[in-house]
């Protein structure tokens, strides 16, 4: 067999259950069902006739070894399902790297007071109301409280540069039928295809922090975050690239091989199905520990560990569905305060996260099951519901993070950043790549003989590992005492994985 990435997408196909509420992991799944009707065509009437579920990227591939080619092809009973779900997986792999990447206000952000222990002068940390997406390597001090919550919107418009509202998916055909050519005496293999998709991803998190500091160099944070997710589907514009015909000339690949519907020549389907669906609820709680190893007036450096624990539904990307840990280090320098009140303050910090096995790393596919049509005694193999997902482990993320913050006085704080993340350094990550192939015919485009080529996405081979790169800019203000309010935006600056072009965050603190 010819060496083909076989993408013939997505395909569950429900039996009795096409109307069943999804999960919102399995919305593009969903997107693709549809009922195919079977129907006389022009060599002559099937054995039987109905409606059959079928999925646009289920081909339908003949697996009688011989015979006339229109009993192949009007014979339902006659045809296998070949199927995977690579995009499927792939969207719920990077959807899971999203949930965990999240950058979250640094949970000590706000207003907090430092005195030089030798001389009891207040040092320039006093000045700053903090970072926002990179920690600050202060704790809040023994007895003290830090409250805090945060709200962020992110619409997922690309995957690894390529915009959801319109992905082209290719099957790059080469799997062997049944059918043998009589002129090269081998079986004839089925031709590649593409489809389209138009995805809508969103997700969004309101997260309450509450951090507590137990020693004068040691706080406690924890962090529950209420999640929205929600994905929007609509598969359309199938087409099969065949050869010539129902000929066997050398080299030609009959077109009857695999269609969009047993029974009848559907070599293409402008419209297949939508589907959507969004849950609400509880996310994955964070723990945080932080505690500072070297404290000077100009410079602090702190180690911690945060733990993601897997609260929230990963079926509906709530949560990644599965426990998290990801030790740092941050490090805050502090310059001498200038006459008219400034104060720069660069900060950094690095983190690698380690996660377990999750669904949402593994491959989602449905159960093997049949279908069959009134008064035909056999049955057509499909997949269908309920939908069986296997556990893999989520990529690992090694982050960073580095900017500073100006202090514009005591009640005006500037910050900005640069943040990178590695992802699938040590467990490489699912994903997808453009691939383009040659097709005789595009049907029902091209006259035959006629040369195209064909593009669409494909699934890699392995796992693999790529970097992502945003810039943060925000603006604190300190409203009244010690409560301060937080407003930032989040700009992805590369393509690689699901992108989220500006994501607005928007919050307030108080510390007492």
């Amino acid at each position: 067999m010819p060496y083909q990435i076989r993408l013939f997408a997505l395909s569950a196909v429900f039996l009795g259950c096409a109307n069943a509420q999804p999960n919102v992991s399995e919305v593009v799944i969903q997107s693709t069902l549809t009922q195919s009707t079977v129907q006389p065509t022009q060599f002559n009437t099937p054995t039987a006739t109905g409606a059959l579920p079928a999925s646009l990227l289920s081909v339908y591939t003949e697996k009688l070894v011989n015979g006339p080619v229109g009993l192949f092809v009007d014979t339902p009973s006659n045809y296998a399902v070949a199927n995977t779900s690579a995009l499927s997986s792939v969207l719920s792999a990077n959807i899971a790297v999203a949930l965990s990447e999240i950058p979250l206000e640094s949970p000590t952000s706000g207003v907090i007071f430092k005195t030089d222990p030798a001389t009891g002068a207040e040092l320039p940390v006093s000045s700053t109301l903090g970072p926002i997406f990179t920690q600050r390597a202060e704790t809040i001090g023994k007895g003290k409280f830090y409250i805090g919550f945060t709200h962020q919107n992110y619409h997922f418009t690309s995957l690894n540069g390529q915009s959801l509202n319109g992905l082209s998916v290719l099957y790059g055909g080469g799997d062997l039928s049944g059918i043998t050519n009589p002129n090269t005496k081998q079986a004839a293999t089925t031709a590649p295809a593409t489809f389209n998709l138009a995805l809508d991803v969103r997700l969004s998190q309101d997260i309450t922090f509450l951090t507590y500091g137990v020693t004068s160099r040691f706080d406690v944070s924890v962090g529950v975050p209420v999640v929205h997710s929600a994905v929007a589907s609509t598969a359309y514009n199938g087409i099969i690239y065949s050869g010539t015909g129902t000929s066997f000339k050398s080299g030609d690949q009959c077109w009857c091989v695999n269609t969009f519907t047993p029974g009848t020549f559907d070599l293409t389907r402008p419209y297949i199905g939508q589907a959507s669906e969004g849950k609400t609820g509880i996310g994955d709680v964070i723990l945080r520990f932080k505690g500072t190893v070297l404290e000077s007036p100009n410079a602090v450096l702190a180690i911690g560990t945060d733990l993601r624990l897997p609260s929230g539904d990963a079926s509906n990307y709530l949560g990644t569905g599965t426990t998290s840990v990801k030790p740092f280090l941050a490090l805050s320098l502090y310059s001498k305060p200038f006459a008219n009140g400034i104060v720069f303050a660069p900060h950094l910090e690095a983190g690698w996260q380690f996660s377990g096995k999750s669904i949402l790393g593994g491959t989602q596919a449905g159960t093997p099951g049949s279908a069959s049509l009134p008064g035909d005694a056999t049955s057509i193999p499909i997949q269908v519901a309920p939908f069986i997902t296997t556990k893999n482990y989520l990529p690992d993320i090694f982050s960073w993070a580095v900017g500073s913050e100006v202090a514009l006085g005591r009640r005006n704080t500037v910050a900005v950043d640069i943040l990178g993340n590695q992802i699938g350094w040590v467990h490489g990550i699912q994903t997808l790549e453009s691939q383009e192939i040659p097709t005789s015919y595009a049907a029902p485009a091209l006259p035959a003989g006629a040369e195209a080529m064909s593009s669409g996405l494909v699934a890699t081979t392995g796992r693999t590992s790529f970097a992502q790169y945003s810039g943060a800019f925000g603006y604190k203000v300190r409203i009244w005492g010690n409560l301060v309010a937080t407003f930032d935006a989040l700009v992805r600056f590369n393509d690689a994985g699901l992108t989220a072009r500006f994501v607005p965050l928007y919050g307030l603190g108080y510390s007492f």
